[in-house]
């Protein structure tokens, strides 16, 4: 029997509290919905954190890897010969490769990875797309660099395709989701492991007008931590994602913005269901491990900001969704765990030996339901400017800046918008001791104090 094939589906800027099926009852969103269904939801599931304004960058370069934040090299800018990538693993298996959308690590490391590629985003959002038209274009100058196929010879260059480019005026969504369904139609004798990496929901939020018409702004609620300005300090208020906005913070312009964001998720959705429907098509829906999951958060009005260059949940915590072949259906679970986990996680699920290059925890026994925990606190940490630690339902985060600290406590349980600052509550000092101890321990342990920007944030 045919091993089982590997679908990565994953998500530009998709916070964790975005899917209908998973207690939002504002957003749109059946195809998620459907994998929430027929699989296991992780609503806990975090990205570390970043190491530059472009959260991304890191973010994905820890899930290809499986290694932790301050193990990545060149801020996960390129990715060493010596560090095995997912997809390179897989193809050393026997599995045909294939990548399209978003890659933010480098050309070389795409080719190391990938048999195939397709409508593929090599840049950041100065790169290659004017911002303005990041999802749609209608210039030539579009066509150059939005269809490639992979270099066999693992150069830094990557060969353009024969024939016809991206089409004008097109979605990137679109794009991607035709093009990993066009993969899927191929024959396949061998499994298959396919990276389809969107752009959304990502600003600029564009999406087609049918999705926008299917929310009204003045009809979304509001968070409760919504705020006109950020009070804390880290020379972050005029970052790229937080002039998205202007000061101070309204209702009327983030209820707007909430809504595209909405729209473009339920665009996604819609593109989601195309896949999940061709992969029924061919007979492999029940040969096929399904990953859904996001890059990071967004704040959108909570707390005052509006991007991602924060240790708030709203930007560290991302959907992950696992389903298909061997998954228990219906299934969610509070476990902590690390985007950069997944890699560990499949190589458990496939009965393969985790590379030793790979610094993730598998929680592969949480799916199966031996085990409910996979890790008992999660660090996290924003460039030289912020570290924090989620652990026994509490959150402790430092911010650095300008030679003052800030610091706030959180009880996640009963205060789920970080909003109630227990720093200075009485009844909290063993616990805020206990947070700080176990947040210096981490950062030994991560060997943070080897990298610039840890040597920065602990001097």
């Amino acid at each position: 029997m045919k091993a089982p094939n590997v679908l990565i589906l994953f998500a530009d800027d998709q916070r964790f509290n975005t899917i209908n099926a998973l207690n939002n009852d504002e957003i749109i969103t059946p195809n998620l919905d459907r994998l929430v269904a027929s699989g296991t939801a992780f609503t806990h599931a975090h990205i570390q954190g970043g190491t530059c304004g472009a959260v991304c960058m890191a973010s994905r370069a820890m899930l290809n890897t499986g290694r932790s934040l301050f193990k990545l090299d060149d801020l996960g800018q390129q990715i060493p010969d010596d560090h095995t990538l997912m997809g390179e693993f897989f193809k050393a298996r026997g599995y045909d490769t294939f990548g399209t959308g978003k890659w933010h690590n480098g050309k070389k490391s795409f080719n190391r990875s990938f048999d195939q590629g397709d409508s593929i985003f090599f840049g950041g959002m100065s790169d290659h797309w004017a911002v303005p038209f990041y999802h749609y274009d209608s210039s030539a100058e579009y066509n150059k660099v939005i269809r490639k196929c992979v270099d066999q010879n693992h150069s830094n260059e990557v060969k353009k395709t024969a024939g016809e480019y991206m089409r004008a005026g097109e979605h990137s969504t679109d794009v991607i989701a035709e093009s990993v369904i066009k993969f899927l139609d191929q024959k396949h004798d061998k499994p298959f492991f396919a990276y389809t990496s969107f752009l959304a929901p990502h600003d600029p939020r564009t999406m087609p007008e049918e999705f926008l018409n299917m929310y009204n702004p003045e009809d979304i609620k509001l968070p409760p931590n919504f705020m006109s300005y950020h009070f804390i300090e880290y020379a972050n208020w005029e970052c790229r994602d937080e002039t998205l906005a202007p000061y101070p913070r309204t209702l009327a312009n983030t209820q707007k913005h909430i809504a595209e964001y909405y729209a473009m998720i339920t665009h996604l959705d819609y593109q989601i269901g195309r896949i999940l429907d061709k992969l029924e098509e061919i007979g492999e829906k029940d040969n096929t491990i399904i990953v859904y999951a996001g890059d990071n958060g967004l704040a959108l009005g909570q707390h005052g900001l509006f991007g991602k260059q924060s240790l708030y949940d709203h930007s560290m915590r991302v959907p992950l969704l696992i389903s298909g072949a061997g998954i228990k259906a219906g299934m969610k679970t509070d476990a902590l765990v690390y985007l950069f986990d997944i890699f560990p996680t499949l190589c458990d699920l496939l009965e393969q030996e985790i590379p030793a290059s790979v610094t993730g925890q598998s929680f592969a026994e949480c799916i199966k339901g031996t085990k409910d925990a996979a890790r008992d606190q999660i660090y996290l940490a924003y460039t030289d400017k912020i570290r924090a630690i989620t652990k026994d339902g509490f959150k402790y985060i430092e911010h650095r800046y300008n030679g003052i600290i800030t610091k706030q406590l959180f009880d996640l349980n009963s205060d789920p918008f970080e909003m109630s600052n227990l720093v200075l509550n009485p009844n909290y000092q063993e616990k805020l001791v206990a947070l700080q101890k176990a947040l210096q321990a981490e950062s030994q342990q991560s060997n943070e104090l080897n990298h610039n920007l840890g040597k920065n944030y602990w001097a």
